[in-house]
């Protein structure tokens, strides 16, 4: 909770800044689902990290916000998705017609959980914004990741979709333009 007061102010005055270095994004990956598997296996849920469609593994971004998003995304969904049921997260990419310095790479986070209202996604983005309903109360949470994911996101220049619907699951795409490392194409 801590941290992310910290980080939503720090988004608020301006002063987060990006850290553009070479990334491997087999190890973001990597390191996403060490993070997230404790969680899983603790409500044994059925989890599946998918690759396909990489044109290059090495990109130019910061890792640390390129985590951060990626681990609220994956916590949400492990968090509001009840004990037997899944979670997946995709990653793939498509190369940008005419511009082979950078790739367009999508992250798809999908799981079988509670869903969002309509009502609710509007407001998904917003500073302490929790659903108000009996399921989400019962789970801790400050109402500040989504909020700190879509400044991120946006601060990459990305942009990020929500699908979701009740008592069925939701559905969240991140999409970076990356720069290829160079000498990589």
């Amino acid at each position: 909770l801590i941290n992310d007061v910290l980080d939503m102010s720090k988004i608020e005055s301006g002063k987060m800044t990006l850290n553009i270095a070479p990334v491997s994004l087999r190890e973001v990956m990597d390191n996403i689902v060490n993070i997230v598997q404790p969680q899983v296996k603790k409500k044994n849920l059925k989890f599946d990290a998918a690759v396909y469609e990489i044109f290059t593994e090495n990109v130019c971004c910061d890792s640390v916000r390129l985590n951060q998003v990626l681990i609220n995304l994956l916590g949400n969904a492990v968090k509001f998705t009840p004990d037997g049921g899944s979670v997946q997260v995709t990653l793939y990419q498509e190369m940008l017609p005419g511009d082979n310095s950078r790739v367009r790479t999508h992250f798809l986070v999908a799981d079988t959980g509670i869903g969002m209202s309509k009502e609710y996604q509007e407001k998904l983005f917003d500073s302490f914004s929790r659903e108000d309903s009996a399921h989400v109360q019962k789970i801790e949470g400050s109402g500040l990741g989504m909020a700190i994911t879509k400044n991120i996101v946006d601060m990459m220049n990305g942009s990020i979709e929500v699908k979701s619907e009740q008592n069925v699951g939701t559905e969240v795409t991140v999409s970076f333009t990356f720069r290829l490392h160079s000498g990589e194409k």
